[in-house]
């Protein structure tokens, strides 16, 4: 069977399937679920080309170009998520009280995760001899349709799609003597800001800002400000080192005086910059605020 896994992966069943597992890529946390018993795998090809010379009945020369492999998409069928695991998948943000999914006509900010799926190695006796282990990196998933039963999604079918990097391989095949638990996987890192700087005050025309010690960011305004400005283009927590921004959830509270930032791929470690640009005020036709920035540092 593992001769069998390894060199006929490209386009076949993976038979006998005991568990599937996506790995956020961002935080780091594994959510495993139940699946089918087998999937569909198979390879996403950069088609190669030949293109022959010819002049009249005599070929002069060929060039011949191979195809190469740039990723796996694999459907899993009749599959059990959970409400975190739709948030990945669908690009969606848990709430203090559920799931919501992405807002439409928005684009979606998705952490890429690791999808394994792990498969068993049986002896004649049908006991388990061990696991194979099928790694595929750097996935994003489609939208899903789905059914409820008991508080859960039940997902018909998933497609993942992998995009290895430079360097990486599409497919890590390995094998393993029993499956992850939850005792066995590491614990994601929370980042904290051990000394947060001193909070802003606000003024009519600049707002206040502070840096809570969970990494969220508020800023807050004297007056309200037009509720259609609060997105992550203005509100926006940023690298120091080299201005790449952070992904995260932006809202605004009802008097629409206070913005929230909560990023949701932060680091420890690393220092930002939390900024606010110019915005209207309400009612206000043009960006007449000032803008602010605060830099805070994680552990």
């Amino acid at each position: 069977m593992a001769e069998e896994i390894s060199t006929q992966l490209d386009g076949m069943p993976i038979a006998n399937i005991v568990l599937a597992e996506i790995i956020d890529e961002v935080t780091g946390k594994a959510y495993r679920f139940d699946t089918a018993e087998d999937a569909d795998t198979k390879a996403d090809l950069s088609a190669g080309k030949e293109e022959i010379l010819r002049v009249k009945n005599r070929i002069i020369a060929m060039n011949r170009t191979e195809d190469i492999c740039i990723g796996y998409n694999t459907k899993l069928k009749n599959n059990t998520f959970t409400t975190e695991l739709m948030s990945i998948v669908d690009g969606g943000v848990m709430t203090g009280t559920g799931y919501e999914g992405p807002e439409i006509g928005k684009v979606v900010n998705k952490h890429p995760y690791t999808l394994n799926i792990y498969t068993e190695e049986k002896d004649y006796d049908s006991s388990t001899l061990r696991y194979v282990k099928f790694s595929f990196k750097h996935n994003k998933g489609k939208p899903v349709d789905f059914k409820f039963q008991n508080g859960k999604f039940l997902v018909p079918q998933f497609e993942s799609h992998s995009r290895p990097k430079r360097g990486e391989k599409p497919v890590y095949i390995s094998y393993v003597s029993s499956l992850p638990t939850d005792e066995s996987t590491p614990k994601p890192v929370t980042p904290t800001v051990p000394t947060p700087p001193t909070p802003i005050e606000p003024n009519d025309k600049k707002p206040g800002i502070t840096v809570g010690s969970d990494c969220k960011v508020t800023w807050t305004f004297t007056n309200a400000i037009n509720d259609a400005d609060a997105t992550v283009t203005n509100f926006k927590v940023t690298k120091k080192s080299d201005g790449t921004a952070i992904s995260g959830n932006v809202t605004i509270d009802t008097t629409k005086k206070i913005v929230t930032f909560v990023p949701t791929s932060i680091a420890a470690g690393v220092t930002y910059t939390a900024q606010a640009l110019a915005i209207r005020s309400a009612g206000s036709s043009t960006a007449d605020t000032i803008p602010i920035s605060v830099d805070f540092t994680t552990i």
